[in-house]
């Protein structure tokens, strides 16, 4: 099945927006790269080799600044024993006693607030589990416990709960709101059992919130009680949030669409509903 992107392009012949676009991304990420922090590294001529090719002469003079070439280089990261000396200063009365505050992350804690970030999104924005993070951390001179990870991934978790329930409640706030569910396997005891991640997308935020069902208790706690529209599926777990008074339902035309699409094969006339479907997009397409 094409995909909706396709069906525009081909539908309108905008090649030449497509090749704009292109060009578009690739100087975006050239201009990203030239923002980039520059590092000068000299390179001089060794002594054994400061003999003229031409006349077997040594006595040379600078010619110009010098050739220039660009390379893009990784700098491995590196961990570092911080010790925070905290100035304790007392009134000339004898009385007060001043102490600087030292910054920690966590109460009780022994680790710097920028490994908890990079603790955090190393596991959920790229995947890696906590058991090759501990592996990594050891190749790099640090070892620490898979379990002592995991108990600073939800202490991290805690700490930033009130962030978590602002997001919440601005995605509650706003007019339109898409939402959606994904089944995620999640471990029990001796097995895995189904779980699901629900997300919440506005204008301009995502919320995700995983909970153990289906059920529509989760968009009820989400969104119970606002007023708005509502852009999902046909699935019945919404209706919580929007019947009997509650936002408005926007269906979503993908999924009508996967539906006309497969009545092709014994109903050719489904062809004029997928281009009025396409026609709506097109409309969309035009209006972003």
């Amino acid at each position: 099945m094409a995909s909706i992107q396709d069906e525009l392009r081909l539908a309108s012949g905008d090649c030449a927006g497509a090749r704009a676009a292109t060009l578009k991304l690739r100087e975006q990420r050239r201009q990203a790269r030239a923002s980039l922090p520059e590092r000068i590294v000299h390179h001089r001529v060794p002594a054994a080799e400061r003999r003229c090719p031409a006349c077997g002469g040594t006595d040379f003079r600078r010619l110009g600044p010098g050739k220039r070439t660009g390379v893009l280089e990784y700098v491995p990261a590196r961990l570092e024993r911080q010790v925070h000396v905290q100035e304790t200063l007392v009134c000339r009365c004898g009385q007060g006693i001043v102490t600087a505050m030292a910054p920690k992350a966590l109460e009780q804690g022994h680790y710097g607030p920028g490994l908890l970030a990079h603790l955090v999104t190393a596991k959920v924005c790229d995947a890696i589990p906590l058991y090759r993070q501990a592996k990594a951390l050891a190749r790099a001179g640090a070892p620490i416990a898979r379990t002592t990870l995991c108990d600073l991934f939800h202490a991290v978790a805690a700490a930033t709960a009130p962030l978590s329930a602002r997001l919440l409640a601005l995605v509650r706030q706003a007019p339109l709101v898409r939402a959606d569910e994904t089944p995620q396997r999640v471990l029990d005891e001796g097995k895995t059992r189904r779980a699901y991640v629900w997300t919440f997308r506005t204008e301009r935020l995502i919320a995700y919130v995983h909970s153990p069902s289906r059920s529509g208790a989760t968009p009820q706690a989400v969104l119970g009680g606002t007023r708005g529209y509502l852009l999902v599926d046909g699935y019945t777990g919404y209706n919580r949030v929007t019947l009997p008074e509650g936002r408005t339902r926007v269906v979503c035309w993908a999924h009508v669409r996967r539906k006309f699409f497969d009545a092709q094969a014994t109903a050719p006339e489904a062809r004029h509903a997928l281009d009025f479907i396409l026609a709506l997009y097109r409309v969309e397409h035009e209006a972003m």
